[in-house]
């Protein structure tokens, strides 16, 4: 790939400075101004305020705890944006439009948060504006094809800064938190004088008024470093190294400078790499952007609890009872992931190992323990046992995963399709059949919630609030996440992907195919085992019709959907699945049946027609659409993406230079001769 490698030591005159610090600020207050007072960003602080300001009101929840929490939630959103504000700007090369700019931000960030408020549900707002987001990114691809506007290649200006170019940097990202902070505040502080005149404000909060134009304005010079530090952490010094084609030993390293290894990877490695490198053509889409990103979604779903209420107002049970059932879902898809994604090991049973670590726990935690063993299981001394039960649940999941994968370490492709798929099958038959075990079609009702010690007069309530199952999930998908990612950077997990690509390559290179499938099999049925254990406490119930075999094919969808190999994109995938089925089709037949909407037509024209019944041709056309439009899944893995987009240069093919094949692979004269991919 050419590339033209420049090193600019100094930012750009003052004239392109101010235009950089315009664009970002425009694309920076807009959101927050729309969170803020169209959304329920000001709702949320006021609440919270006036709960403990007003004790004596019946209008405000007086919960301390819940108001502390709302407020540190609304204080650290603002401190990112500010934060998120100089980083920006900071990591801007300046080459795009601010128009562009302001639209990709009014798709990504502004329409969710209207769609949010008008909708009043979170999943289908959010589906929504993803399918809007899509529309607007096809139709500015077929755009730019009309015009003929070709896209820079990344990488193509790459600049190195020494201490003074850092140091302007650092000043520029001071400059943009500080004035983002400051117009947000005057902004703010007009809306609340235009309050206060109106009667909508109450004078109690009259001094947080006044206290949050001060802060804001002192966060703002000290926050908006923060992100030129962040920005800092990804530019191209001159003093920067990497050492390439190094062995085991020391022997046979080079080592070049950062710049070099930039302007020499191949076009896919350098489409990854830009991510990596500052300034950037797309910061909103870089790694720095994206981790905050992912510290404000972690900072919503954690104190998401204690902000349903003020969000989306009653039915706030209803609505994290949901939320926790999605979240076995993701466990399910995770652990699928590994057969079928990390693997490739086709399992269309996966429903078996969910439901025996259901029945895992159920047997145990519920007087059906006494029928089987004659021992009192006393709910107040049993339900103690669901913590180490969640363990072991998974072990015998595993054990099982382990005897469905000893006959079949010789089939492959449809023919261990087909077994896994009779081994879904003649699960739910046999918990069907063990009557005196399982209690047949009447299944065991009556399972004993978790039990957690109190804490002085504190005690968590298992049996009818929904929040402790909410946290209990989270830290669940927390720690099922990181044993993904230690298993799939593991040499177990290399293994697996060596058997995905080539059985009889990753065998000729040593790999031990038997014991390899069976960890992927074991390790699969292992985080079934968990969710199966965790679905039976928070449900009280459990019977052989809960489950059916087109169970597995749901699941299968949340990874094919996602991603395969990828675990954010089963996550997404998992939460894509579970909203379609159990949120949108449902409110879609709610919307149906009420006569004063407009799909309240449909019924009208075809009696017996529901959303629900749908349901399979909908999830058939999504599939066929992902695997058609976007085989790789909606966020797949860097590995996938490659596989499935790799495009090469002709012309740089028929100018390659054989000898290149005498330069140590891994240098810069290695790849720009053969351009390794």
């Amino acid at each position: 790939m050419a590339v033209s490698v420049s090193s600019p030591t100094k930012l750009p005159p003052g004239v392109e400075t101010r235009k950089v610090l315009l664009k970002w600020l425009v694309a920076m207050l807009v959101p927050v101004i729309v969170f803020t007072f169209v959304w329920s960003g000001e709702g949320i602080v006021n609440q919270a305020l006036l709960g403990v300001l007003i004790p004596q009101s019946p209008y405000y929840d007086h919960d301390l705890w819940f108001n502390i929490l709302r407020f540190v939630f609304i204080v650290l959103i603002y401190g990112t944006s500010i934060v998120l504000t100089g980083y920006l700007v900071a990591s801007d090369s300046g080459r795009r439009s601010a128009i562009e700019v302001w639209l990709d931000v009014l798709f990504i960030a502004v329409l969710p948060l209207i769609m949010l408020t008008v909708t009043g549900n979170l999943l289908i707002g959010l589906g929504l504006s993803v399918i809007i987001w899509a529309i607007y990114n096809f139709i500015r691809s077929r755009v730019r094809a009309a015009r003929h506007i070709a896209v820079a290649p990344p990488l193509t200006d790459i600049r190195v800064m020494d201490k003074a170019g850092q140091q302007a940097l650092l000043r520029l990202a001071q400059q943009g938190g500080f004035w983002f902070a400051t117009s947000f505040a005057v902004i703010a502080l007009v809306a609340d004088v235009i309050f206060y005149a109106i009667g909508s404000l109450p004078t109690e909060l009259l001094s947080w008024v006044i206290a949050r134009t001060v802060l804001l304005v002192v966060a703002g010079w000290f926050l908006g470093r923060q992100g030129g530090k962040m920005a800092l952490r990804y530019v191209v010094t001159p003093d920067e190294e990497v050492v390439v084609g190094a062995e085991a030993s020391h022997a046979g390293e080079v080592h070049v400078s950062r710049k070099d290894q930039l302007a020499h990877l191949s076009a896919s490695r350098a489409r990854e790499e830009a991510r990596d490198v500052v300034p950037n053509d797309k910061p909103l889409l870089s790694r720095g952007a994206t981790r905050i990103y992912m510290f404000l979604l972690l900072l919503f779903v954690v104190l998401y609890p204690v902000l349903d209420p003020i969000i989306f107002g009653a039915q706030t049970k209803g609505r994290i009872t949901g939320y926790g059932d999605l979240g076995f879902y993701i466990i399910l898809a995770l652990g699928l992931n590994i057969v079928v994604g990390f693997a490739g090991l086709l399992d269309l049973g996966y429903v078996a190992f969910f439901i025996i670590g259901t029945y895992a726990w159920s047997l145990v935690g519920s007087e059906q323990f006494y029928k089987l063993t004659n021992i009192m299981a006393k709910p107040e001394v049993f339900s103690w046992f669901f913590w180490p039960m969640i363990i072991i649940a998974a072990l015998i999941t595993a054990l099982w995963g382990v005897i469905l994968g000893a006959p079949t370490l010789r089939l492959r492709g449809d023919y261990l399709a087909i077994v896994t798929l009779g081994f879904g099958e003649i699960i739910p038959i046999v918990f069907t059949q063990m009557d005196a075990v399982t209690n047949g079609n009447n299944g065991i009702a009556g399972v004993y919630p978790p039990i957690t010690p109190c804490i002085g007069s504190f005690c968590i309530n298992w049996n009818t609030s929904p929040t402790p199952y909410y946290y209990l999930i989270l830290i669940l998908i927390a720690l099922c996440v990181f044993a993904n990612i230690r298993l799939r950077d593991s040499k177990l997990g290399r293994a697996w992907v060596a058997i995905r690509e080539d059985e009889i390559a990753a065998s000729s290179s040593g790999i031990n195919l038997v014991n390899t499938k069976l960890f992927a099999f074991a390790a699969g049925a292992f985080f079934a085992g968990i969710a199966g254990a965790y679905h039976a406490a928070k449900l009280g119930t459990v019977s052989p019709s809960d489950f059916n075999t087109t169970d597995s094919y749901i699941y299968l969808a949340m990874v094919v959907i996602g991603g395969l190999g990828s675990i954010p994109g089963v996550i997404v995938g998992a939460i894509v699945v579970y909203a379609i089925n159990l949120l949108i089709l449902p409110q879609l037949d709610a919307y149906a049946a009420d006569p004063s909407n407009f799909l309240h037509v449909i019924p009208q024209m075809l009696p017996n027609f529901t959303f629900e019944n749908i349901r399979d041709l909908l999830f058939g056309a999504l599939l066929i659409i992902i695997v058609i439009f976007r085989p790789e899944g909606l966020i797949p893995s860097a590995r996938r993406r490659r596989e499935l987009h790799h495009t090469t240069n002709e012309e740089e093919i028929e100018q390659q230079d054989p000898s290149a094949l005498d330069a140590i692979p891994g240098t810069p004269a290695f790849e720009a001769e053969v351009h390794v991919e």
